[in-house]
């Protein structure tokens, strides 16, 4: 690698640090980016499954301990915007739910990143746009076939 590439290579990999950064704050008052994470992936497993997610797939998909899990789940379970339930066929598993106010908080947080990424679409202009989703659309799937590949 030459070092105009070495360069480019070091400028693409801080701009993409970067980002993991800007979306720490959430854009509901008083709640921590990984509970608005926790909230979203419940929701897409409730559209895909028809019910709620295990502490253990929520675990997994958010790639912490169940105790963390737990300690999060209790903190929106306080706030009343989930609630546990238990299956009925194995008592020993609990599934973890959106109630009415998560969906309301949900709404409320989708809406204010459709807002900010709609002034990003004006920012940029709609051919930028374009060329920017297409583009982290390719780098996504390099990313992931790389990770499969190369661990």
């Amino acid at each position: 690698m030459n070092n105009k590439q070495h360069e480019l290579t070091q400028r693409l990999m801080e701009a993409f640090f970067r980002f993991r950064h800007v979306h720490r704050k959430s854009p509901v008052s008083g709640m921590k980016h990984s509970e608005v994470r926790m909230l979203h992936i419940i929701n897409k497993h409730r559209r895909e499954t028809g019910r709620g997610v295990k502490i253990s797939e929520l675990s997994r998909i958010l790639q912490v301990t169940s105790p963390t899990i737990t300690q999060l789940t209790n903190g929106l379970e306080e706030r009343g915007l989930v609630e546990r339930s238990n299956d009925p066929a194995d008592r020993r598993v609990i599934y973890v739910q959106l109630t009415e106010a998560g969906e309301a908080v949900l709404k409320q947080v989708s809406a204010a990143y459709f807002d900010r990424f709609s002034r990003l679409v004006q920012h940029l202009g709609a051919e930028k746009s374009k060329q920017l989703a297409d583009l982290l659309t390719e780098c996504l799937a390099f990313m992931r076939a790389d990770a499969e590949k190369n661990g």
